[in-house]
């Protein structure tokens, strides 16, 4: 008897092979009907394991961008900073810009840099707020209690230390790090210290720790996903900019091959012509060139050559010298 059910419950392997075949292939067509794109990385999703789901009534996200936009701590929803963190660095500032150009300039100045309540000197706007860590020598740490806020600090509560050299005799200091329109600030219960914005090392690639280079000392301020701090840096930028009504006159014209750049973010050959160029700040200003390739650069004075597809970011003004090959000075 236990034959007989055998027997009626054998199937040619062939005929197994077609009929499970055929269920696969319809099952892939469904999907790849489907033909569903995730919002944020604008790619389709095909295959069994790798669909995009919806997480509102409108908009779709693939599994990799719902990973990236919970590891910035970044609430799931459909927002410039959510589009960003997805988005290629190189494609950034462009899309800020366009963001820009379809948003009132108050309404994004509200909403993604509010008054937090943190105090500052008049004058004095925030850009970025978030914890960090410095490792430094342990016995240059002060024993005095710091002062807890920006507008108390005087030059005498001024420590400025520097990263710890060699394996021993360090210590971590945990503390807040304060990006403002003026200076960075790194306070914590004993330590303080305060940088020139110019200082800001924005051509690494650590995207845990945020470089400071200043008077031959590098300062380094461990934190998670600098990337978005210095999207909130630029973004900021651009809306002074905006505020300001810069965007028509941001080149001023001092001569035929002599132009003087304000804050702002240029594209090549968009608002510069290529070429090569000597640069020099006029005030306490600094630049970062981001070439065709997404590598950026950080460049004080001196000889540089901008090739389209480029992008610079000024602060403060910065003077270009077109170097006219007929030029021999």
């Amino acid at each position: 008897m236990t034959r007989g059910i055998i027997e009626k419950a054998y199937v040619e392997p062939a005929a197994f092979i077609h009929a499970v075949g055929k269920m696969t292939e319809n099952r892939y067509n469904d999907v790849m009907a489907e033909k569903i794109l995730c919002d944020f990385c604008l790619r389709e999703i095909k295959g069994l394991f790798k669909r995009s789901k919806k997480f509102d009534e409108t908009h779709y996200i693939c599994n990799e961008c719902r990973e990236t936009i919970l590891a910035h701590n970044l609430p799931l929803a459909y927002g410039l900073m959510q589009i960003l963190v997805t988005a290629e660095p190189r494609m950034r500032e462009m899309i800020m810009t366009d963001y820009l150009e379809n948003h009132s300039v108050d309404a994004v100045k509200a909403e993604f840099f509010p008054d937090e309540g943190v105090a500052l000197h008049k004058g004095e706007h925030l850009v970025n707020k978030r914890p960090a860590t410095i490792r430094v020598q342990k016995a240059m740490i002060p024993e005095k209690k710091a002062v807890a806020s920006i507008p108390a600090i005087t030059r005498n509560d001024v420590m400025n230390l520097s990263d710890a050299v060699g394996n021993s005799g360090w210590q971590d200091v945990e503390g807040t790090l304060y990006e403002t329109n003026a200076a960075l600030y790194f306070l914590s219960s004993n330590l303080i210290n305060v940088h020139r914005l110019t200082s800001l090392v924005k051509s690494q690639t650590d995207a845990d720790a945020i470089r400071v280079l200043e008077h031959n000392r590098s300062f380094t301020y461990h934190t998670p996903h600098t990337d978005l701090f210095f999207m909130r840096e630029t973004l900021y930028r651009l809306i002074t900019a905006a505020a300001h009504h810069k965007k028509s006159n941001l080149i001023y014209l001092t001569s035929d091959n002599t132009m003087t750049l304000t804050p702002g973010i240029y594209n090549v050959p968009h608002n510069i012509r290529p070429g090569v160029y000597w640069v020099s700040p006029v005030n306490q200003a600094s630049l970062s060139v981001r070439d065709a390739a997404g590598h950026i650069h950080d460049v004080r004075s001196g000889r540089l050559q901008v090739d389209a597809g480029s992008m610079l970011e000024v602060t403060g003004e910065y003077r270009f010298r077109l170097n006219n090959p007929d030029d021999h000075s």
